[in-house]
């Protein structure tokens, strides 16, 4: 049986979900849980996705995501690769983490995605790890409720924008009439089939549009990112490159790797070091060094800088 095709265009709305390997727990705590994430929040302003809302358990995800471009497959492919890499050097195996293909259900804005939202915040309640939704730590339901912060990405008014105030969401996962499920058309809609039906004539001709030649446009280039670190700095390129200024040669891949389209493989490729090596000094410069206010205000000059071109 052949696989459904991805259908990406401006302005989707998804149910995205995606499963560990096997019976594999891929957040066995809370470092886990931060660092994936951590690792979305990157991404999300990389690729211009926006988050309606999370709920990340053991053993899956979900995710109800918005593309302002037709590119939630290469977002999907660097979300899953990086936390994959994370999991395996800290669980010290090797081999794959997700199962192949990860869920991709299209949403039909109103009542399908009020139904989406509830049967997503109810995962902890259906899995008995929490007695409410409203008490599931891992869900963007707890941090609207609680007008939480932390998440810096996440944002509540997107996350109310199709269902009213806080509220109007309470009285939805509150309400027993509206259920907390969701039918699915061809194995890749949720909505009406005349929705969906309308859907797949419009794609027909495009099987899976490519978001790659619109995302180039606007990006900051790498050389781009180099001239202004080196400028920074008043160090050579090739110094920068080598590392022989460490806090510039990460302050340059950092940009790099949110505001260009370069991977992992790519970046370590220009700074000559191990993919693996690279995901590793990113995490640590995210989790320590970008935390300080100092690195913060360098990296909003130079953004601003660079994004002004």
């Amino acid at each position: 049986m052949a696989r459904p095709l991805r259908v990406e265009f401006l302005g989707a709305l998804y149910h995205v979900v995606s499963h560990g390997n096997g019976k594999l727990w891929l957040f066995k705590h809370n470092d886990a849980f931060y660092m994936f994430l951590d690792i979305l929040g990157t991404y999300i302003k990389k690729y211009q996705v926006i988050i309606h809302n999370f709920v990340v358990m053991r053993s899956h995800f979900h995710l109800i995501i918005e593309t302002q471009l037709p590119n939630l497959s290469i977002f999907m492919s660097q979300i899953l690769r990086d936390y994959a890499i994370y999991f395996n050097r800290l669980s010290r195996r090797r081999g794959s983490v997700f199962k192949s293909r990860y869920g991709a259900f299209l949403v039909q804005k109103d009542r399908y995605y009020k139904q989406l939202t509830k049967y997503v915040f109810y995962n902890p309640v259906k899995a008995k790890v929490a007695e409410t939704p409203y008490e599931y730590r891992w869900s963007s339901l707890y941090y609207i409720m609680r007008n939480d912060k932390r998440i810096k990405w996440f944002d509540h008014k997107i996350s109310l924008s199709l269902i009213g105030s806080k509220e109007d969401l309470v009285g939805l996962l509150d309400n027993e009439d509206i259920p907390s499920g969701v039918e699915v058309v061809y194995n890749q809609f949720i909505g009406d089939k005349k929705w969906a039906d309308a859907l797949i004539d419009k794609n027909r001709l495009n099987e899976e549009i490519s978001g790659s030649s619109l995302m180039e446009k606007g990006y900051i280039t790498a050389e781009e990112i180099m001239w202004a670190v080196t400028q920074k700095y008043k160090i050579a390129q090739e110094a920068l490159l080598r590392g022989e200024h460490k806090l510039a040669a990460m302050i340059a891949m950092y940009i790099m790797n949110v505001h260009t389209p370069m991977k992992l493989e790519e970046l370590g490729e220009l700074f000559r070091l191990k993919k693996f090596t690279v995901a590793q000094r990113l995490w640590r410069f995210k989790k320590r060094d970008l935390a300080t206010s100092r690195i913060q205000k360098i990296i909003k000059s130079l953004e601003k800088q660079l994004l002004k071109r």
